[in-house]
């Protein structure tokens, strides 16, 4: 069975979340290939797979869930440290050192630790935990990657109910982990107000990052915390396909390269192809570029073909 999807592949995020769709049709379709066609603009997952395709891949993946590190003790001891820490700054006194140690190792783990897509795909995402500048990520602070990536998950299954599931939009609401933690509705501040119902994307898909820059814009949506809408299935399966795919760090600092590649290929196959190891004459370039004025966070750039 082949089943396709159409691509614009000068989208960073959509580049990479065609990578995704084929790590998790190999972990559920065992064998599965997947290749570029029509000058790129589709993706071909050829697999022995049933024939609900992607819908019932991603369907899959909503009933195997997201599971973070930070599991329902944990989270209890995190909420009891930082009520603690609430009510002796209001006595004008601070947690021992040990307890504040452990607050914010917990607090690291609600925001940074990795997560884990369940059976049957068993699969651990982790690649933001790597310090380097080749790391393509796009976050920082206290921004939680779980709760974006639950949020981006239930919206994905939404998409791929449409004709073109990478070009399905909306706005993306946190839910309540699987634990029931609180760590999914965690407060955005707005004005005077704070509000629980929006979970900011990860800005992989170009079309969004493109429109969020301050320079271009005259001000910072995050700073205001406006609401837009998001490409749920391209930021879900794009943070997927970069566990095992990255692009290429060239010599100019924060700009990436990737190759599309024609023939079908294997998942184990997959980060020599995108790097461009099998000879591929024409890449994309883009920019992971910055888009606040504290240079924390970024956002992926559309980007231009080139030859080399």
């Amino acid at each position: 069975m082949s089943i396709r999807i159409n691509v614009d592949p000068a989208n960073p995020g959509q580049f990479f979340a065609c990578c995704g769709l084929l790590e998790l049709a190999d972990r559920l379709w065992d064998g599965a290939e997947g290749s570029f066609e029509r000058d790129d603009t589709s993706f071909v997952v050829s697999s022995s797979g049933p024939s609900d395709g992607f819908t019932g891949l991603i369907n899959r993946a909503q009933q195997a869930g997201l599971v973070g590190e930070l599991s329902g003790q944990l989270a209890l001891e995190r909420e009891q440290l930082e009520r603690k820490r609430r009510q002796l700054k209001k006595e004008g006194k601070q947690l021992p050192k040990n307890e504040e140690q452990r607050r914010k190792e917990l607090g690291k783990l609600l925001r940074e630790g990795m997560i884990r897509i369940g059976d049957p795909f068993k699969l651990r995402l982790d690649w933001w935990q790597e310090d380097d500048e080749g790391n393509p990520k796009t976050w920082a602070g206290s921004q939680q990657v779980l709760r974006i990536a639950q949020a981006a998950l239930a919206d994905a299954a939404r998409a791929f109910d449409t004709e073109q599931p990478f070009d399905f939009s909306c706005v993306m609401r946190p839910i309540p982990d699987q634990t029931g933690n609180e760590q999914a509705t965690t407060s955005v501040r707005q004005g005077k107000k704070k509000t629980k119902d929006k979970a900011e994307p990860f800005y992989f898909d170009s079309r969004h990052g493109a429109n969020a820059l301050p320079l271009d814009i005259g001000f910072s949506p995050n700073e205001l915390s406006m609401e837009s809408k998001a490409f749920p299935a391209v930021e879900l399966l794009c943070l997927i396909g970069l566990q095992r795919c990255r692009p290429n760090l060239t010599e100019t600092p924060l700009v990436f390269e990737y190759f599309t590649w024609p023939i079908p290929l294997p998942v184990p196959t997959l980060p020599a192809a995108v790097s461009g190891f099998f000879g591929q004459a024409f890449g994309y370039r883009f920019e992971n570029a910055y888009r606040t004025d504290q240079r924390k966070h970024s956002s992926y750039l559309p980007a231009t073909l080139f030859r080399r």
